[in-house]
């Protein structure tokens, strides 16, 4: 099994540089400007519509597919803090903190810190150490604004942290009465919607039989934004998303997975996946962003950016300490955190 990482990785230690002077993003800000934020180690065969960022290590992929509807970003289109590998990015430049080879950066300027090595650059490009391939862009002696504005950024949030606050925050809140009733191999999700627009599903007591249905029907009776809450660890997930309801409602549905470890999708996802312990495989598309420990991507990650409200209140409550940490960095007024039992 892939080695699982968690928090900032020391081979990118100099993406910590001059971030003192980029704002952190909010938990709204990271929903809603990446498309896939991996914490550790990534490999990937297919591609991402939007923007990507990851602690580790990077094999493989397309990413910034549709830079155009992508959301605005001090965030370059792809950030990779250790050493990348054989990626294509499309749109809004690059940022690696080790090395980078046999890549095409396509458009946006890139700033690279371990070496290059046949690689190609049609923008601008500024590489620390021995560089080899086509500098179609030019090769930068010094950082341009937007160079030192991406390089800034790539250091400045705690993804992991911030993270791993929401997923805690999340898993507390209480049941709106939504609930899950089958019929048969499908699966009905049934809403009920508060006055601020909220369905929230506790899903903890039925998600070994729900995960192993191989239909999911949607009535969210008018609910703006869905939690659905699942303490499960490990799954195989090959359910069909009924009538459309992956695309129609991915930036709806928000999936907290808090004590997952092992993710597959074997059909089409729809809506945010929620899972900073899990290692995620998905062999089939997933519409909705996507925000793990480590990921084996498959199939095409959409961009199907979170749209929903995220909850103000809870009747969590706060242990010293917590409160500045979400008030400054997730922004979430009178929620406030339960430290995660690193026992899950």
């Amino acid at each position: 099994m892939p080695v699982r990482v968690l928090s900032f990785t020391a081979a990118a230690a100099f993406l910590l540089c001059g971030a003192a002077q980029a704002t952190p993003l909010n938990t709204s800000q990271i929903l809603t400007q990446f498309n896939t934020v991996v914490l550790g180690n990534a490999t990937s065969s297919s591609h991402t519509d939007g923007r990507t960022y990851v602690g580790g290590t990077l094999s493989g992929g397309d990413y910034v597919q549709h830079p155009e509807q992508t959301a605005a970003s001090n965030y370059a289109g792809l950030t990779v803090r250790g050493a990348a590998s054989n990626v294509h990015v499309n749109g809004l430049g690059a940022v690696v903190g080790g090395k980078l080879s046999g890549s095409i950066v396509n458009s946006g300027s890139a700033v690279v810190k371990g070496g290059a090595q046949g690689d190609t650059f049609n923008g601008a490009a500024y590489v620390e150490g021995t560089a080899s391939g086509n500098f179609n862009g030019g090769k930068a002696s010094t950082l341009s604004t937007l160079m030192q504005t991406n390089l800034d950024a790539a250091g400045s949030t705690d993804f992991g942290t911030i993270l791993n606050t929401l997923s805690d925050q999340l898993k507390m809140l209480t049941s709106t009465g939504s609930s899950v009733t089958f019929d048969g191999n499908r699966a009905i999700f049934n809403a009920v919607v508060n006055a601020n627009g909220l369905a929230v599903f506790d899903l903890s007591a039925i998600d070994t039989v729900l995960f192993g249905k191989s239909e999911f029907q949607f009535n969210l009776n008018g609910a703006r934004t869905v939690v659905l809450n699942t303490d499960i660890k490990n799954v195989s997930i090959g359910a069909n998303f009924l009538g459309g309801a992956a695309q129609n409602y991915g930036k709806q549905l928000l999936w907290n997975f808090y004590d997952a470890t092992d993710i597959t999708l074997n059909s089409q996802w729809g809506g945010s996946l929620l899972a900073t312990d899990a290692y995620l495989t998905n062999n089939q598309n997933i519409e909705g962003g996507v925000f793990v420990n480590s990921l084996r991507q498959q199939g095409e990650i959409h961009s199907q950016a979170f749209s929903g409200t995220l909850p103000s209140a809870s009747s969590a409550v706060p242990e010293p300490g917590s409160t500045a940490l979400v008030l400054a960095g997730l922004g979430l007024i009178g929620f406030m955190r339960r430290r995660r039992d690193s026992t899950g």
